[in-house]
């Protein structure tokens, strides 16, 4: 296939658990994937603090560069894209000063009332529109100032993890706009800098570099590279550089009546905006406006997802090895609506027992207690499709707007009972496909600004000739909305 392919573009997916390379190929109207190259990206504790093992991670984009020449692809375009907030420093010399700090250490606890007491939480909430968490840049920043960290006085330049991948490619210092908007430093209208923020919180706005969009050329590939790689004609792209930004960006959908779910560990449900939603509503029901490519915004919410799953699928795969179907066969058997949880409860976020966790949870809220694989299964499934219900509501309302269908992409989207859940609940049809959703609008926007491709609009019709959709139409919408009637105190 390569060699009768034209144009190819490689996707660098950098995920906080893992890594993959995947490059596009564009023929016939239709757009083509290959994975080369899957790693491991895992945080390493040395004296107490978890860091990023940067050099390990480029080490593995190199890599998959140099799979995708042994394969024949002669690549027209290289794009990058990461997990958001987490940043390296690097000093006057391009050096790096120290392995990025992973947004999972403990350094930023107690930041955000810290924060509050200068910078009240509704004015933050203006200025960035961006959901008030710890593990945000604008915190990290905090904890090495207040710790005197020595750090920043070496600094020259802050980049963001795929700003630091782009300029160990190419050489060039800038921060791309998606990536640069989950820091809550940036202005979420002007999507520049907030100059006040640094001001009022004594942080260094000299270590920000330039905001470039999505669709521009960060630059050519360093001699080095080059050397290395064999890659001589691939350029690096500006992509959405935030994999949820170009996730969402390869959803084939016009107009705005359409939400999207990014299912996975965690889970994003939000909408498409052209400007950030400001509101008191949107502040006191945790939505975020963070950048997306084409000049939109992503209004949406964090929801702890499929976590409770898979961590149960690690429990129980100690004893004997499980699929996804297995377990699905298993709950479609047990009766529906026993005991349903809050994913977002605390007491989910990182147990030492998922079972116990759960078991525990449903006792206390005076429920039947799950206990075989099958009722535990399909107690996190339906609690997931009544929490996507309730902040569906919510999203609706704070975006003013009727929403009637419900495109996921990601992971969750191959979770055929999970789907039908969110369809019958919701009573609206739910649309998978894209579970490459965050390759694949990386690679568009590629193609887009090398001109393979005139517009996303052109882009989402050859993303809809591509791939084969699925549509669950909703089967049993009452008994779904009785059971959330019931159980709603739960997620209030």
């Amino acid at each position: 296939m390569a060699g009768e392919i034209n144009k190819n573009y490689l996707s660098i997916d950098l995920g906080a658990g893992s890594g993959r390379a995947i490059v596009g190929c564009f023929k016939d109207g239709k757009i083509f994937l290959e994975e080369l190259h899957r790693f491991e990206n895992r945080p390493v504790k040395l004296n107490g603090t978890l860091y990023w093992d940067f050099p390990a991670l480029f080490d593995n984009v190199k890599k998959g560069i140099v799979s995708a020449q042994r394969k024949g692809y002669d690549l027209r375009g290289i794009g990058v894209d990461t997990w958001g907030v987490d940043f390296g420093l690097i000093d006057r010399r391009g050096n790096l000063v120290a392995n990025p700090v992973t947004y999972r250490d403990s350094r930023t606890q107690g930041m955000c009332d810290e924060v509050c007491e200068i910078v009240p939480r509704e004015e933050m909430y203006r200025i960035s529109g961006i959901q008030q968490m710890e593990i945000n840049t604008i915190y990290q920043l905090l904890s090495l100032r207040k710790n005197s960290d020595p750090s920043l006085e070496i600094a020259d330049r802050l980049l963001f993890t795929p700003d630091l991948v782009n300029y160990f490619l190419t050489g060039r210092v800038a921060n791309e706009y998606t990536i640069a908007s989950t820091s809550q430093l940036l202005n979420a209208q002007t999507k520049k800098w907030e100059n006040t923020l640094f001001q009022k919180l004594n942080l260094p706005l000299e270590l920000m570099g330039e905001i470039i969009q999505p669709g521009e050329v960060v630059g050519s590939l360093i001699d080095e590279i080059t050397e290395e790689t064999g890659a001589k004609n691939a350029k690096v792209f500006v992509v959405g550089s935030h994999d949820t930004a170009s996730a969402i960006g390869a959803i084939p959908e016009e107009g705005g009546s359409w939400a999207f779910l990014s299912s996975g560990t965690w889970s994003l449900l939000g909408v498409l905006s052209e400007n950030p939603i400001l509101s008191k509503k949107a502040l006191e029901n945790d939505f975020t406006n963070e950048g997306g490519v084409d000049d939109k915004i992503l209004f949406m919410r964090n929801i702890t997802g499929l976590w409770l799953l898979q961590r149960l699928m690690e429990e129980w795969g100690k004893d004997e090895k499980l699929s996804y179907e297995m377990l699905l066969d298993e709950a479609e058997k047990t009766e529906p609506f026993r005991s349903i949880v809050d994913s977002d409860d605390p007491s989910f976020s990182n147990p030492l027992n998922m079972r116990v966790a759960i078991q525990e949870y449903c006792r206390k809220t005076g429920q039947l207690v799950p206990q075989t694989r099958g009722e535990l299964t399909r107690c996190v499934l339906e609690s997931l499709a009544m929490k996507y219900a309730v902040v569906m509501r919510k999203l609706a309302d704070c975006a003013n707007r009727k929403i009637d269908k419900l495109h996921v992409v990601g992971g969750g989207g191959q979770n055929r009972m999970l789907n039908q859940f969110i369809a019958d609940v919701l009573d609206m049809e739910v649309v998978t496909a894209l579970t490459e959703a965050t390759a694949i609008g990386n690679i568009m926007q590629q193609a887009i600004a090398d001109h393979t491709v005139p517009d996303w609009k052109a882009g989402h019709e050859i993303i809809r000739n591509s791939f084969d959709f699925n549509t669950f139409k909703p089967k049993n919408h009452e008994k779904w909305k009785n059971a959330l009637r019931e159980k709603k105190e739960l997620f209030y």
